[in-house]
């Protein structure tokens, strides 16, 4: 079976640019969060069964806050993946044109 891929790299670019966006706003909304949540001050008390609690929830917090973290790594690195392809894309493409006219893909008329 032969499967046909047509990848235009100014959409392949601006879903790119796109990507970022969504990565910075998430990377935003994390920081928020994470100022909120932290900067709650001590609601749960400071008798034994608070202590207790505090523990457990700083816990989960840090594990929570670093897997969030990770996601907004995740999506900045494929924005960026995105754009590098792009790029790669439109050389694969002058390369190819200029191998079907035999004129330098470096060259631009």
């Amino acid at each position: 079976m032969s499967v046909r891929l047509n990848l235009d790299p100014a959409n392949v670019a601006a879903a790119g640019s796109t990507l970022a966006g969504v990565a910075q706003r998430m990377a935003d909304d994390v920081a928020a969060l994470e100022s909120t949540v932290i900067g709650a001050g001590n609601p749960w008390g400071d008798d034994e069964s608070g202590s207790v609690f505090a523990l457990a929830y700083q816990a989960v917090l840090g594990h929570a806050l670093q897997a969030l973290g990770s996601h907004v790594q995740q999506m900045g690195e494929a924005a960026l993946d995105l754009h590098l392809q792009a790029r790669a894309i439109a050389s694969a493409d002058l390369t190819g044109a200029a191998d079907l006219t035999g004129a330098d893909p470096g060259r631009r008329s």
